[in-house]
């Protein structure tokens, strides 16, 4: 008995000391089931044999509802169910998505490892669930963060190069526009294979550096040209790994518009100082013709006086002289932009040049071959005179550039509407769509430099050795007068092209010019003089007391406003200075015509300023004389105004 005893005794203890190591083991694995990250499942060909804490607090179930329960479709959103059954179908091991549904309807991202094991000689799968959520979202925020970088890079630059220690990885944009390659072609080399020699020292040290910024880059595209572009390195990913990125600009497009900017800049500065030149030119001339307009008319009378060979030969060098001053004053004029108010008619230019031609052959070098082409009708509206002076000027520079070689020297003359982007560098008047006449002339001579392209139309420069300088700036402003352009075409050794466009006139063709009559005398009248230059004033006195006109004079503006205002019999005509301080002859002509005055006026002036004649009141006034003038042109003009002055 006392040996069974014994036995129940040891039987018990061991029955305990084994209930004690389950009760452990059962402990650990609670432990570990409920520490775990992921939860876990065992299941065969879909039947749950265990599930763990984890995977039941992810999904909001109990274990028994779990265990007796259809956990594929309780737990997996219905599109993933296929993918899963086919992952079971196939024995997969390894990693996937599914989304994740808890007992409550929320959905989440979860990751599932599927493996094969064996429980008590068993064959069974082991699923791992891990609630990825998290890292989803983060990744998904890094795929949008690298999607606006892409999109930003490619907005911002042309091309954006991904590599990673110097080797390219990845390349967006218009890699075939930039370097005649495509993305396929570049990736996988150095980027140093497509930079110019001479770039790449900086490029490796920069990169060698891990340096960040931007940096000059010439690279070489596939047909081998240089091709200058700036590129904006900077730390970045691509698909989770860090790259370097570099975004690239091609600047020949920004080197070509700097150049542009440059040379609009130069253009500016020419005509700006062309411009400051007219202006200096003019007054110059103003203030001159005063002076001359003195000394040709007292030589006149000195002339008239003469009772000796001797006084009648020193008074002809006198007015010689003076005429000579006086045509050099208007080539300064002409450069100023003068305008001739009382010469303004339709004029075909093409048989403007035909009429010159006999002239043109008597001028021009002997080895000269002077070639015509004129289209007809091609008619501008201003003074044929002056416009005769810019051909004849442009067909003796275009002889004199062809030296003692011999050449050719064409001329062209036609209507045109359209016009290229040339005329953007001409000189004078803007150009666009319109109706214009060009005149070409074009010779084979000696051609100029850009220098001195750029100098031939300022006053007195000029690569003759005998030339004044004031022929082709007197070109210009003739032709600005009538509102049109120059453009000069030359290179050295190549020849010149001088282009001129007039605005067409709507006019109809001239007739053939013929003497100009003159207007019949009529007898001596009285003459108000208005002038603030005293040696003007006192000219024209005994010019016209000689004459048997009576002459009354004013100083100013307001002291001819009130000898006027005295009644109609203080003059018959009026003489009208147009600089004038105070009040200029424009204003002294406007307030006349508003108290009613009809009184004949014809206007003198030594340089009229264009913005002073646009204040001329139209059809107002009945002469203009061009300081200097003569007597003759004085008599004619105060005689023609008393014809044409309207009835009072």
């Amino acid at each position: 008995m006392g040996g069974r005893a014994e036995t129940r005794s040891a039987l018990a203890a061991l029955l305990a000391e084994i209930g004690d190591e389950q009760l452990r083991l059962r402990e650990r694995t609670e432990l570990l089931s409920a520490a775990s990250f992921e939860g876990l499942l065992v299941h065969v060909d879909g039947k749950i044999v265990e599930v763990n804490d984890r995977l039941c607090e992810m999904h909001g179930y109990e274990r028994h509802e779990l265990l007796s329960g259809d956990i594929l479709r309780m737990c997996v959103a219905p599109e993933d169910v296929p993918g899963v059954l086919a992952h079971m179908r196939d024995g997969f091991q390894g990693e996937y998505l599914v989304t994740g549904v808890r007992k409550d309807g929320s959905r989440f991202r979860s990751e599932v490892l599927s493996k094969q094991g064996r429980l008590g000689g068993r064959p069974v799968r082991i699923g791992a669930i891990r609630d990825v959520t998290e890292r989803e979202r983060t990744n998904a925020m890094l795929r949008e963060s690298e999607a606006r970088f892409r999109e930003l890079a490619e907005a911002a630059f042309d091309m954006t190069i991904f590599s990673r220690e110097g080797v390219i990885i990845d390349v967006r944009g218009a890699s075939d526009r930039v370097l005649g390659r495509s993305a396929a072609e570049l990736i996988g080399h150095n980027v140093f294979d497509f930079m110019a020699p001479s770039a790449v020292p900086a490029a490796r040290q920069m990169v060698s550096e891990n340096r960040l910024g931007f940096i000059d880059v010439t690279a070489i595209d596939a047909a081998g040209n240089l091709v200058p572009t700036l590129a904006l390195v900077v730390s970045g990913t691509l698909n989770g790994q860090p790259v370097r990125v570099a975004g690239v600009r091609d600047m020949r497009g920004a080197q070509r518009l700097e150049a542009e900017r440059r040379q609009l800049e130069q253009q500016v500065q020419r005509s700006q100082r062309l411009d400051s030149l007219g202006v200096l030119a003019g007054g110059i001339a103003h203030d001159f013709n005063n002076l001359l307009a003195g000394v040709l008319g007292n030589a006149e009378l000195m002339l008239e006086r003469a009772r000796t060979t001797t006084d009648r030969e020193l008074a002809n060098a006198i007015i010689t002289a003076a005429q000579r001053a006086a045509a050099l004053t208007r080539q300064m004029l002409a450069y100023a932009g003068q305008r001739d108010l009382g010469r303004r008619e339709p004029v075909d230019v093409g048989q403007l040049v035909r009429e010159l031609r006999a002239l043109l052959d008597a001028t021009l070098s002997k080895k000269a071959r002077l070639d015509l082409f004129v289209e007809e009708a091609s008619l501008v509206t201003g003074d044929p005179v002056t416009l005769s002076q810019v051909v004849m000027n442009l067909l003796t520079n275009a002889s004199d550039a062809l030296g003692e070689q011999p050449g050719q020297v064409t001329v062209r003359v036609k209507r045109v509407g359209a016009v290229d982007s040339r005329w953007d560098q001409a000189q004078g008047a803007i150009v666009g769509p319109g109706r214009w006449v060009l005149v070409e002339v074009e010779d084979t001579g000696a051609g100029m430099d850009e220098t001195t392209r750029g100098r031939v139309f300022e006053p007195f420069f000029s690569t003759k050795v005998r030339g004044h300088g004031l022929g082709l700036a007197a070109c210009l402003g003739i032709v600005r007068a009538h509102g049109g352009a120059v453009l000069v075409e030359s290179e050295l050794g190549h020849g010149s092209r001088f282009s001129i466009l007039l605005p067409e006139s709507d006019g109809e063709a001239p007739a053939t010019r013929g003497a100009v009559s003159h207007p019949v005398s009529t007898s001596p009248c009285r003459v108000l003089v208005v002038d603030d230059e005293p040696i003007v004033r006192s000219q024209l006195r005994r010019s016209l007391e000689l004459r048997g006109y009576t002459v009354v004079e004013a100083a100013d503006g307001r002291a001819a406003l009130a000898l006027l205002a005295a009644g109609p019999g203080v003059a018959d005509v009026v003489i009208l200075d147009m600089t004038m301080p105070d009040l200029d002859g424009a204003e002294v002509l406007h307030r006349l015509r508003a108290a009613g005055s009809r009184v004949p006026v014809v206007i003198s002036s030594g340089y009229l300023d264009v913005a002073v004649e646009r204040r001329l009141p139209r059809g107002e006034f009945q002469g203009f004389l061009a300081k200097p003038y003569g007597a003759t042109e004085l008599v004619n003009a105060i005689e023609r105004a008393r014809v044409t002055a309207p009835a009072t």
